[in-house]
């Protein structure tokens, strides 16, 4: 893949705001909510368990990282490129913060694409300790190709979050062809999850192979702590020590599994509608279970939710703006819609009044995905249609 379209993924400050067209009244302009980010993405479940991930937040930007000892917190090397201080708080360990003024990295920034002849990698050095029960381990060593790993960050569903962190879905590690210095899979990591830490595992003793560093394409570069193992390690012993290791350290080459979810069994052919009779819109095609995976739609589709994890993507375009559009999901269960257009090199989500519709008129022209989810984790049928 091209290092171009891997994007840095901090979070500038502030609020994403569109100018929007005059429209019927019965169709109201679209509604654009907070920041664009680098790929759409729905699941994610909050990381109660991880004590030591961390909300980092600096004058201008939002980034993710983990607490490795007591004034030492791993980020990501473009987090702390630009800026003088950062306050890291650790939300799943009763909201514990401290500020940091100083900084380690060998990352050199080239603006908003990850550098590739550079490691991501750096740590923040706190001004006072976050004390925790324990503390993660780093890999000092490479793992094997098809390492299962899962990610942490404070995004979810696109939207950042200023009070807790989540671990998404399984992926699988293998390597970064034009990252030298840094690990590849199928991108899962938002804008705002930058510097959070990847895990062999979510259970105790786990270890960070990685932190999550840019995406772009279906793609997520991950940073590999493990080429810059002595000189944290160094980092840590010169700043107090690494209180209560949580695990004895060293990479895992494991390829434990959490149990992603995936949409398996999604019709082909004869699924049925949120009545029970058979649907007379195109089936789904699977797979269609992530973003860039999204079928086309114009008209009616059908499809399930094989299991409650299952999430399926749809995607349109309006070729102007002044299109009005309607989106209509009836399902046999609890299922929702969510939304997202192309703006500005990112995605952004739009704003719907009900759970299952939008009704409104596009503000420029551009493609949309559509994410079709149960709230409730629930398997069931529907039947999706768009009209523009």
């Amino acid at each position: 893949m091209n290092e171009s379209r891997v994007v840095a993924l901090a979070v500038l400050a502030g609020v994403f705001t569109a100018a929007c067209s005059d429209a019927p009244a019965v169709a109201p302009p679209e509604e654009l909510v907070g920041d664009p980010v680098a790929q759409p993405i729905v699941r994610g479940q909050p990381a109660p368990s991880f004590e030591e991930a961390a909300l980092i937040d600096a004058q201008s930007f939002i980034c993710s990282g983990a607490v490795i000892a007591p004034r030492v917190v791993l980020t990501a090397g473009h987090c702390v490129t630009g800026a003088s201080w950062w306050r890291v708080t650790t939300p799943h360990a009763g909201g514990k913060s401290a500020t940091g003024t100083r900084k380690w990295t060998e990352y050199v920034s080239t603006g908003g694409s990850v550098n590739s002849r550079t490691n991501d990698v750096a740590v923040i050095l706190l001004d006072a300790p976050i004390q925790l029960s324990g503390y993660p381990a780093l890999a000092s060593a490479p793992v094997a190709n098809g390492t299962k790993a899962i990610n942490v960050g404070r995004i979810q569903n696109g939207r950042a979050s200023y009070s807790q962190l989540f671990v998404g879905e399984e992926v699988t590690l293998g390597p970064a062809r034009w990252f030298p210095f840094s690990y590849e899979s199928v991108e899962i990591i938002q804008s705002g999850d930058s510097g959070g830490p990847v895990y062999d595992h979510a259970g105790a003793g786990r270890t960070i192979l990685a932190v999550n560093s840019g995406a772009g394409g279906g793609t997520q570069i991950l940073a590999r702590v493990d080429l810059a193992y002595a000189k944290i390690q160094q980092l840590i012993a010169d700043n107090g020590g690494g209180g209560n290791a949580s695990s004895s350290g060293g990479a895992s080459s494991g390829g434990t599994s959490s149990g992603g979810a995936s949409s398996g069994g999604a019709s082909s052919g004869g699924a049925s509608s949120s009545g029970g009779a058979a649907c007379a819109g195109t089936p789904e095609a699977e797979p269609n279970d992530s973003s860039p995976q999204a079928n086309d739609i114009s008209g009616t589709r059908c499809g399930a939710l094989s299991t409650g994890a299952d999430v399926d993507w749809y995607t349109w375009t309006a070729g102007s703006s002044g299109v009005p559009y309607d989106i209509q999901l009836a399902a046999s269960g609890d299922a929702d819609l969510l939304m997202w257009k192309y703006v500005n090199n990112g995605w952004v989500t739009i704003a719907n009044k009900t759970p299952q519709s939008f009704k409104s008129t596009s503000n420029a022209p551009g493609k949309y995905v559509i994410a079709v989810r149960s709230t409730g984790s629930a398997a069931q049928s529907y039947t999706l249609s768009v009209t523009h």
